[in-house]
């Protein structure tokens, strides 16, 4: 488990912010090259990200895209729970290796959770409304994210990497067609990706079991066939956001791809996508307290005069994000 942050050890300054912002573009980019393009030493921008990663501030994990498997989906699920079982279950939903972005709402009672789902299958959507300590369930089916790829934007602020740097840091690659799939065999590989994202080929052999030659071969394929995907988790609360909301928009179809683009360039929004539903935009807003959002609110959200509804929910407690638990705020990484 990660060491205990104190107010020394948790500074965080404009390097580390670029350095997340670096990683986010480019999640495993030799640290010689990242260090190169912000001005620094190898072993600095080395040194700094450990003590990030360390301290449970940020990590790099890789994992399958579900979006991208045959009949596969992704489901925004909003529970409300009987008194008291709310954090069960959300620690209950968290160790499931197809859940991510597990938060309890403010109040206790409210959970949302973003689960990856298979159509034919009776996955965790079919078993939930049947679970005891659940009252209600609500689904709601990705369909198009507009921002949160990753989340560097709202963590880098007016430190993000600019045109040029970025040029330096992405290597343009010739597009390729590989022709592959995904196979049990490649889940030793997956889960040490979702532990260290940044993971060396000789580290990932001896976790496979198979060659350096073949880790580095199945890694490049898989990726190249976008059945693997590489991004950075971070915590939110250690960067000074402590007044996270979920935020459902309601407007008419035909404003949906208009009022998403606007959303996108919200520095606030972590996240944001369409959503099957009434509310049919979700988005994740960060603010350092309650009168940052207040002003978010009032002031860019407000300016956009096709959202017809906001429901606004504070996040009480976040339990899991992509792949890593959180703990107190802490992330701590996948199950073992």
């Amino acid at each position: 488990m990660p060491a205990r942050m104190t107010s020394e050890s948790a500074t965080f300054d404009r390097l580390d912010r670029q350095i997340l912002h670096g990683l986010q573009l480019a999640p495993r980019v030799p640290f010689a090259r990242l260090g190169a393009v912000l001005g620094v030493s190898e072993q600095t921008a080395a040194r700094r990200y450990q003590r990030m990663r360390t301290l449970g501030i940020a990590r790099v994990f890789g994992a399958v895209d579900h979006a991208r498997l045959p009949g596969a989906a992704t489901w925004m699920v909003r529970l409300t729970c009987r008194p008291g079982t709310a954090m069960p279950t959300a620690e209950a939903l968290a160790r499931r290796p197809d859940t991510s972005w597990v938060m309890v709402g403010a109040g206790g009672a409210e959970l949302t959770t973003s689960i990856a789902a298979v159509a034919g299958q009776q996955g965790l959507l079919h078993h939930l409304p049947r679970a005891a300590n659940v009252l209600s369930v609500s689904a709601h089916q990705i369909l198009h994210r507009f921002a949160g790829r990753g989340e560097a934007d709202w963590i880098a602020g007016d430190d993000r990497l600019d045109d040029n740097q970025r040029r330096e840091l992405i290597t343009p690659t010739e597009e390729v067609t590989i022709n592959t799939d995904m196979s049990q065999e490649d889940q030793p590989l997956i889960n040490a990706l979702a532990h260290d994202g940044r993971a060396s080929f000789a580290a990932l052999a001896d976790a496979t079991g198979w060659t350096q030659r073949r880790a580095a071969s199945r890694l490049n394929a898989l990726t190249a066939a976008g059945f693997l995907r590489f991004d950075v988790d971070t915590s939110a609360t250690a960067l000074g956001f402590h007044a996270v909301a979920h935020l459902w928009f309601t407007v008419a179809p035909a404003d949906l791809a208009s009022v998403g683009a606007r959303l996108a360039d919200h520095q606030q929004l972590a996240w944001a996508a369409a959503v099957t539903g009434s509310a049919n935009i979700v988005a994740v807003a960060l603010s350092t307290d309650a009168a940052a959002l207040y002003d978010y609110l009032t002031t860019e959200v407000a300016a956009i005069p096709e959202v017809r509804n906001c429901e606004t929910v504070p996040v009480l407690t976040r339990v899991k994000q992509a792949v890593s638990l959180v703990d107190n705020g802490i992330l701590r990484g996948p199950l073992a």
